[in-house]
């Protein structure tokens, strides 16, 4: 009798610990994280790729499928809907074949704020019929792997 008691007590404050966890962990998400969960695509624009010389500063880039997850610093932004993900629709011919895409941000003049913003973007477009694919993402200092 006095083992279940000492379980039931047990349990009770392992589900009362678990709850309080769980909580944290949600509140814990920085409040200045904007997620974009439209999944567009890249924009094919040779002369706005060549003209985009200021880079968009990233904490990371990385592909999971054919989404690429590009998360920045804290920056002045608003909204998601102000990024581009913009290629040249060059390819290399090496093995495997490499291209490059930049991050284009359109400046609101309105916007006060600083967010860190988690973008994704369907990269499908630039995948060759090779198994891989390398993609340079301007301003991120490692590149990624379409496989």
């Amino acid at each position: 009798m006095m083992r279940t008691g000492v379980s039931l007590l047990l349990l009770a404050f392992v589900l009362l610990y678990s709850c309080k966890t769980q909580k944290k962990a949600a509140e814990s998400i920085p409040p200045e994280l904007v997620m974009d969960e439209s999944f567009r695509k890249p924009v094919n624009d040779k002369a706005l790729f060549a003209q985009t010389t200021d880079m968009v500063p990233m904490d990371t880039a990385f592909i999971v499928s054919d989404t690429l997850h590009i998360i920045t610093k804290r920056i002045l932004g608003c909204d998601a809907e102000n990024f581009k993900l913009i290629w040249n629709g060059n390819k290399t011919k090496s093995l495997p074949p490499q291209t490059s895409v930049k991050l284009f941000q359109q400046v609101d003049a309105a916007c006060k704020e600083r967010h860190k913003f988690h973008l994704l973007y369907n990269v499908s477009p630039l995948h060759l019929k090779q198994d891989t694919t390398i993609i340079k993402v301007g301003g991120w200092k490692n590149v990624v792997t379409l496989l």
